[in-house]
């Protein structure tokens, strides 16, 4: 409407009545926050590389040290006059191209405000590695630099940068996920650098454990594949149950490794890994059950929880058999769409970790697996009664015992939520929370 581009064309005069505006365009806008197919996203018109302070927050030899931290720029509505507002991407766990080519909102939205698009690697992932190299940065010394803390101030280094050389008076930062807790914290932590931060599907609840019940994300989980057809949860929990009964019997070895397609043969050492490959399949296709084909974490086609759902439901239907189905069901996350793998090999798709959700693979798994066992607790226990899962506890204990061993670290369950005021943002202003009532992480 005239009334509605008058209030655009007025941002630009004041900072606070482009704050206004920004929160409605957001807000109205939201609902077509995912418009955009991957094949649309343009490419960047710059890709450069900052470099950041290793230690934002000592004042040892180390703090003088830098690495190089990647960044994405698109700025072909920004250059047609130079005056708009910089929105900026705080990236999270994985390397930058994920995010950039997955968000389509930001470009969405930019020509309305002709905004400069800008993606921000995340310390530790992708191509951000201090020392550029893996080796010297995934040991336990060398993750001493990574944190949200750090991941933060290299953050604000970057907005501060862009602020001061292009002479840039607001800032939007977007982010998803634990990206969105991010963009949420450099709200809190940098107020004079942001202005308003958009944090999707951010579960600061969960991290500060006050959602609830616990059992939120599971359920939700179970909720997205009933939606689909009321069989498929049924199907999943009997198929499990089958899992537990053959692995009992005489020959469990030949008919699991069969049933699963399995590169190497079944043996009861593999069982807890088998049951959290196929529990990992189901959470993550949740979670990216976009109306449109992509590639965040695998090739899936759209909408993957009505498409393992259906593939599930056909096999039950062509075999009556509810482990069969299950394993088939679990076989389109880590076979995607090409189906190009003849067999799996579960220790290779899925790595066991302190997030109890997963830390996918590669170097990343392991940078998300230091988070977990220092900062974050995403604390979220499956009943197998709300859900359709086996029951699983989240025992600190546990945790505590493999972080240790593994980093010689244990998880701190205070520090994050003191840092970061919990889940209490009651003093916070210019935050917007969006979820989608499909995604699991809207209960946190």
């Amino acid at each position: 409407s005239a009334g509605f581009q008058e209030a655009v064309v007025s941002t630009q005069s004041t900072g606070t009545m482009f704050r206004c505006t920004v929160l409605f365009v957001l807000l109205v806008s939201a609902v077509g926050a995912a418009s955009k197919y991957r094949d649309n996203i343009p490419e960047p018109t710059r890709k450069w590389k900052y470099d950041a302070t290793l230690d934002h927050f000592t004042y040892s030899p180390e703090s003088a040290e830098t690495f190089v931290l990647r960044v994405f720029e698109y700025d072909t509505h920004w250059k047609q006059n130079k005056s708009g507002p910089l929105f900026v991407y705080t990236g999270n766990e994985g390397p930058l191209e994920s995010f950039y080519e997955n968000t389509g909102f930001m470009f969405d939205i930019a020509p309305q405000f002709n905004a400069l698009i800008v993606f921000i690697e995340h310390r530790y992932y992708g191509e951000s590695i201090p020392w550029g190299s893996s080796e010297a940065a995934f040991t336990p010394d060398g993750l001493r630099y990574l944190s949200s803390i750090q991941a933060t101030a290299d953050f604000a280094d970057v907005i501060k940068h862009y602020k001061e050389t292009y002479n840039i008076e607001q800032v939007v930062s977007f982010g998803g996920s634990y990206g969105g807790m991010l963009t949420a914290w450099m709200r809190l932590r940098y107020p004079q650098l942001v202005d308003v931060a958009l944090a999707a599907s951010a579960p600061l609840p969960m991290m500060a454990k006050t959602a609830k019940p616990k059992q939120a994300f599971f359920q939700i989980v179970t909720s997205d594949f009933g939606a689909v057809n009321t069989r498929c949860p049924e199907v999943t929990r009997n198929g499990f149950t089958k899992l537990y009964e053959t692995v009992k019997s005489a020959g469990f070895q030949e008919a699991v490794t069969s049933t699963f397609k399995l590169c190497k043969p079944f043996n009861m050492t593999q069982f807890d890994h088998l049951v959290g490959w196929v529990r990992n399949s189901m959470l993550m296709m949740a979670m990216v059950d976009y109306p449109y084909p992509a590639e965040f974490f695998g090739d899936l086609p759209a909408w993957p929880v009505t498409a393992a759902c259906n593939i599930m439901l056909d096999e039950m239907d062509e075999s009556g058999d509810e482990m069969k189905a299950l394993a088939a069901a679990a076989g389109l996350f880590y076979n995607g769409t090409s189906g190009t793998k003849k067999c799996f090999d579960i220790y290779e798709d899925f790595i066991e970790c302190a997030d109890i959700t997963g830390c996918g693979t590669g170097p990343a798994a392991v940078a998300w697996d230091w988070q977990c066992c220092t900062e974050f607790q995403l604390a979220t226990p499956s009943n197998n009664v709300t859900d359709m899962f086996p029951p699983l506890q989240w025992d600190p204990k546990i945790v505590g015992k493999y972080c240790s061993e593994k980093y010689g670290v244990t998880p701190d369950p205070v520090r994050a939520s003191l840092n970061y005021w919990s889940a209490d943002f009651r003093a916070a202003s210019n935050i917007i929370f969006s979820n989608g009532h499909l995604d699991p992480w809207h209960a946190g």
